[in-house]
């Protein structure tokens, strides 16, 4: 997940997200435990399926029905007028409607694909206008072939008004529909028509490519603007190489099959029925034989357009697992030779390449069967139509020109069969790559972010009795009952083992995921009656390894206030201690810093993410600003420049030195001094003693303890010193004893000296004021 300042989030940092693969559980069956990391979403399927076998075990003890499981199954679907047999029935019945459905479901997916078409209608018109043009152009040529043909005469049969040109008689005038016409008048005829008729078809072609590209762009901005709308179940549920690839790859030929496949389709279609018509008024019997080919071609593009939508279902597919592992790959690259492993992803990208080779190799066996079969099959009956139209002119029923048009015609017709069984199957292709864009662009967001009440956030934070677990995790229970209290202007931290709930507290606060019962209240009110957006404009949060983009380092400081000044961006600088590695750069504000800022350190990056929050600011009350207003901390619009009214920072300042930490340290003692509230979440004990409360929690998500640092620190039974002592016997907690003992000596002394601190750090900044 990234930082948005749209009026939607405001969130930094690098979000994890599983497999979403919920087991479809069914009355009677048992609870299977699966962790989302070890099984896919086939093995859940299989589980499921053997939760399915159970129910039905379960159902046929119950049952009076004689048999085995398997007979008892059937029994149980047909003849039980028990309760657990008539669901049965209803599961049948709904399997039953739900293959109607999928027979019905090619024409409404059509219906559905066209409809994108909807508002580009007035272009699309006239390049139908020039469409039609041009192929009626195209469609009078073979009746001109004939015309010229029968024009020419041996010199054995000369007329008076025919000119001598070579070999052959040439007539003065050519008969069009009963009308003499000047031969010089036709041939020039022709020139301007066959121009105009290549002006119209230019014009169908730009047209179309404009209309293709708008549908294009904005499939895919509807696409990208729906899912960053989505909630952190659709991010667990989708993989970004997959999105990516829907993004780009299915987009791309849902576009294709509507705009210019369609175009072609009305064109093939305007031929053969154009076609059929002059072949018709040529010879009704030779147009009759011709008829006996088409109910084969029919029924083979019917065939071959089936598979081919499968088949291109399962290459969209493919593409985007093929993109998902590579987008994983290089995003990891460092980590993936740090283990020597380059060998090992190789292979699983070839792996993926093989998979998505043999279903291409298929789908170019798919085509090479209808096209050379239809070739052979065209080809041959035209031999035998030519035969037959041989024999007719022999018996006078027609001239040489005359079949020389229809065979032209033929061909045409042909070909236009042949363009509307290629149009069926890149229609499939598009249908089948369109369910997978549309699925994205049906999707609702769990919670709509601009629905609600605005509210100040600038008070308590209660947590009351909440329940909870993680879409992914059903059978885990994080929080059963917690209640919890975070008091105005508090530093908390939060401390505890790994997996005991400690991130979730802030994903519940920030409303990426919903408690299962239980109220979230902020400043009295119920959080899940506030407007999303507008209390995400009130709370930020930096994470242990932020996301930050791969543009300048004023860029990412600015992306959640972009119209912020010079002088604002220097205070946050100062403020998160960026100052001075900054100006080492030769470019200062204006250095690039590579993709995910993979040119800075990893406390360079925590510290930039840190002043990227604070610029957001925060509205205080007049008395903090009178109180405050020796320090350099206030920007131009009238905010405090430390960050908004409720900061969370999960293991923000892992990755900091001694000296950077005592100066963020001091900030964050700014905020406590401004009334704002600070979420910490902390291994490290350097970073727990920069909060004035501390919150431990067990392992089973339940608070053990809640007082002061100073207090839990010096009482040996503490729970705090509890998870220490675990900590140094290996258990799994994390938490830094290294600085333990030299803190428990400082306690003392920083305790006396708290008060002439603050006096020392209050005139600093009046002094970096000034």
């Amino acid at each position: 997940m990234l930082m948005f300042k749209t009026g939607l989030l405001r969130f930094q940092g690098a979000a994890t997200s599983g497999l979403f693969s919920p087991l479809r559980t069914f009355n009677a069956a048992r609870q299977v435990t699966a962790s989302p990391r070890l099984f896919s979403s086939k093995i859940l399927d299989k589980i499921a399926v053997r939760n399915l076998f159970h129910a039905q075990t379960f159902s046929a003890k119950k049952s009076s029905t004689a048999g085995s499981l398997f007979l008892g199954n059937r029994h149980l679907r047909w003849h039980s007028t028990r309760t657990p047999g008539k669901k049965d029935a209803g599961n049948a019945d709904e399997t039953g409607k739900k293959e109607e459905a999928k027979k019905a479901g090619s024409l409404d997916e059509i219906i559905e694909l066209l409809k994108l078409l909807k508002d580009e209608w007035p272009t699309l018109l006239f390049a139908m206008l020039c469409l039609c043009f041009s192929s009626a152009v195209s469609m009078l040529f073979p009746t001109i072939v004939g015309k010229i043909i029968d024009t020419a005469k041996p010199d054995g049969d000369p007329s008076e008004e025919d000119e001598d040109i070579g070999n052959f008689k040439v007539p003065k005038v050519i008969d069009i529909m009963s009308y003499e016409i000047p031969i010089n008048v036709f041939y020039g005829s022709l020139i301007c028509i066959f121009a105009v008729g290549s002006m119209a078809n230019f014009g169908r072609i730009i047209l179309l490519r404009k209309v293709g590209e708008r549908i294009m762009a904005k499939l895919r901005v509807d696409i990208e603007k729906n899912i960053f709308y989505q909630s952190s179940k659709f991010w667990d549920k989708y993989k970004s190489g997959d999105l990516i690839s829907r993004l780009v790859n299915d987009s791309t030929v849902v576009t294709r099959s509507v705009t210019q496949n369609v175009s072609d389709g009305l064109r093939s279609t305007i031929s053969g029925f154009v076609g059929v018509a002059m072949m018709l008024t040529i010879s009704v019997k030779l147009t009759g034989y011709m008829f006996l080919i088409f109910p084969v071609l029919l029924f083979i593009a019917l065939v071959f357009g089936r598979r081919v939508k499968k088949v291109s279902r399962e290459i969209q597919q493919q593409l985007g697992s093929l993109t998902k592992v590579s987008e994983e790959q290089f995003s990891f690259v460092k980590t993936i030779q740090s283990f020597n492993n380059e060998n090992y992803e190789v292979s699983k990208f070839k792996k993926e390449v093989t998979k998505l080779y043999d279903l291409s190799v298929y789908e170019g066996k798919l085509n090479g069967y209808f096209y050379s079969g239809n070739g052979f099959i065209g080809n041959s009956f035209l031999v035998c139509l030519l035969s037959v139209g041989v024999w007719m002119v022999r018996q006078g029923e027609l001239s040489i020109g005359e079949l020389s048009s229809y065979l032209m015609y033929t061909i045409y017709s042909a070909s236009s069969v042949y363009s509307l069984s290629n149009f069926y199957s890149e229609l499939m292709k598009g249908v089948g790559a369109s369910e997978r864009v549309f699925e994205l662009l049906k999707l609702k967001p769990d919670i709509d972010p601009y629905v609600g009440k605005k509210a100040s956030a600038d008070g308590d934070i209660v947590f009351e009795n909440i329940k909870f677990h993680y879409p992914t995790r059903t059978n885990h229970q994080v929080f059963d009952g917690l209640n919890l209290v975070l008091n105005k202007g508090d530093h908390v931290c939060l401390v505890g083992p790994s997996g005991c709930g400690k991130s979730t507290v802030t994903q519940l606060l920030l409303r990426y995921y919903d408690p299962d019962s239980g109220k979230i209240y902020v400043n009295g009110n119920d959080l899940s009656e506030l407007s999303l957006a507008n209390f995400r404009e009130q709370a930020g949060i930096v994470q242990q390894e932020p996301m930050l983009f791969s543009g300048t380092l004023r860029e990412n400081i600015v992306y959640g206030k972009r119209d912020a000044s010079e002088d604002d961006v220097r205070r946050v600088c100062d403020l998160a201690n960026c100052t001075t590695f900054i100006n080492n750069f030769p470019d200062k504000l204006e250095t690039k810093i590579g993709a995910k800022g993979a040119q800075l350190s990893g406390g360079q990056k925590q510290r930039i993410a840190l002043a990227r929050t604070l610029l957001l600011g925060a509205e205080v009350s007049e008395k903090v600003k009178k109180n405050m207003s020796n320090l350099d901390v206030f920007g131009e619009d009238g905010e405090i420049l430390l960050g908004p009214s409720v900061l969370i920072l999960d293991e923000a300042t892992s990755a900091l030195d001694a000296h950077s930490e005592e100066a963020i340290k001091k900030t964050l003692q700014l905020r406590h001094k401004a009334g704002l509230t600070t979420i910490s979440i902390a291994h490290r004990l350097s970073t727990i003693n920069m909060s004035n409360r501390v919150i431990v929690f067990s392992q089973h998500g339940d608070i053990v303890a809640d007082g002061s640092f100073t207090q839990m620190i010096n009482n040996p039974n503490s729970e705090l010193n509890k998870l220490l002592n675990k900590s140094s016997k290996g258990d799994n907690t994390e938490i830094d004893l290294t600085k333990k003992e030299k803190l428990e000596e400082e306690l003392e002394g920083e305790n006396e000296e708290d008060e002439t601190k603050a006096e020392t750090d209050d005139t600093q900044m009046v002094s970096n004021k000034k």
